[in-house]
């Protein structure tokens, strides 16, 4: 299947071309989400609603976000009092080789105006965003995260195996395969090791998994839900062999705390910067793989989910019942193997060609629908 994506100045290649809104505060983000009425086909909005206070982590994934191979330019909006400055974001911005400006609302005059002003300098971005030049990719380039939400028994038995599968299969094809959620894999801490490339990515995964047990015991609350219980999950550590079965059978190459950290192929797990959350919820964890180079995402979901995102999301369902209540939003069938008539394995290169579609330019449902909770 041939991969047209776009190049960008930085050297990046994206599957998806759209221009950024991006929102200093949550004062302004009430103008940057009706600017994305005005041009809903061409762009995408996301911001730091905390960003009165300056700090590090969410701007560094704001910027990251507005950098991101999908992202050919930035419009930064601000207020005008925030510590965290649109000027200094859309400099971030600028220095990857992206067009970006910035609009402070107190500068301008109120909300008409800046909606006037932003609007045509919109046009202008998106404009030069058509011209972006096409380039061949191959699945080698792509970096795909898979997250599981609203967990039952059948994400572990058959929506996280298959989708293990297609992530092995694109790290033999030379790509880099994304996990996250190491709350969820409490006790797998050995397994991981085990599979680790190298002995660093091994004391770091048993780290990561030391640290997330420590916090969800010294908080109580641990990363477990109504949904699941009601979905056939008993125990934690239950809901965490299923959240490893998406992980495939490659090597473990390491684990990623900061965006834009250096990373070779094959398979990784990352994790949030510390105190760089910008949203509540499944959305945070597509956004985190985003702003870790993610080109799309697979979901898992057994409960039902409709979550999308800043990139492509595959939703894959493995429940039966849920797939009839839920299927407008389903990308991928995977409920053949909880009927006992295909296997993950048989599956698997099936949702493998589904990552390809998705890159290639197919749209995803949650994309269709215009799911964007970010």
């Amino acid at each position: 299947m041939r991969i047209l994506g776009y190049q960008r100045p930085d050297g990046q290649r994206g599957i998806r071309n759209k221009v950024s809104i991006v929102f200093t505060t949550d004062c302004s983000r009430f103008v940057a989400q009706k600017l994305r009425l005005l041009f809903p086909e061409h762009t995408q909005v996301f911001g730091y609603p905390g960003g009165c206070a300056f700090q590090d982590g969410p701007v560094r994934k704001i910027v990251s976000l507005a950098t991101h191979s999908s992202s050919a330019a930035a419009l930064v909006l601000g207020l005008g009092c925030e510590g965290t400055d649109a000027n200094q974001v859309a400099a971030s911005v600028t220095a990857t080789g992206r067009p970006a400006e910035a609009l402070k609302i107190q500068e301008v005059g109120g909300d008409l105006i800046a909606l006037e002003m932003a609007s045509r300098i919109l046009v202008r971005l998106i404009q030069g965003a058509s011209m972006a030049e096409r380039v061949e990719m191959d699945p080698a380039d792509l970096v795909v995260g898979c997250e599981c939400g609203g967990s039952d028994a059948t994400s572990g038995l058959a929506a996280n195996p298959v989708t293990g599968v297609a992530g092995d299969l694109l790290v033999q094809a030379g790509g880099t395969y994304l996990t996250e959620e190491v709350s969820e894999l409490m006790g797998c801490a050995d397994v991981l090791a085990a599979r680790a490339a190298n002995p660093q990515a091994a004391a770091d995964i048993r780290q990561a998994i030391e640290e997330a047990e420590r916090q969800c015991f010294e908080h109580g609350r641990f990363s477990w839900g109504y949904g699941n219980i009601a979905g056939g999950l008993t125990s934690i550590e239950e809901k965490s062999y299923g959240c490893l079965a998406k992980s495939g059978t490659q090597p473990l190459q390491g684990v990623l705390r900061r965006y834009g950290a250096e990373r070779r192929r094959g398979y990784y797990i990352c994790m949030e910067e510390p105190g760089s959350g910008t949203y509540a919820g499944d959305p945070e964890g597509i956004n985190q793989f985003a702003a870790h180079g993610a080109h799309l995402a697979m979901f898992t979901t057994g409960c039902g989910t409709t979550t999308g995102g800043l990139i492509p999301v595959i939703k894959v369902i493995a429940n039966p019942t849920r797939m009839q209540l839920i299927a407008d939003n389903a990308d991928f069938d995977a409920t053949p193997i909880i009927r006992g008539e295909r296997t993950a394995a048989t599956m698997g290169p099936e949702l493998y060609e589904e990552i390809l579609a998705v890159a290639a330019g197919k749209l995803t449902k949650s994309e269709i629908l215009g799911h964007f909770e970010a």
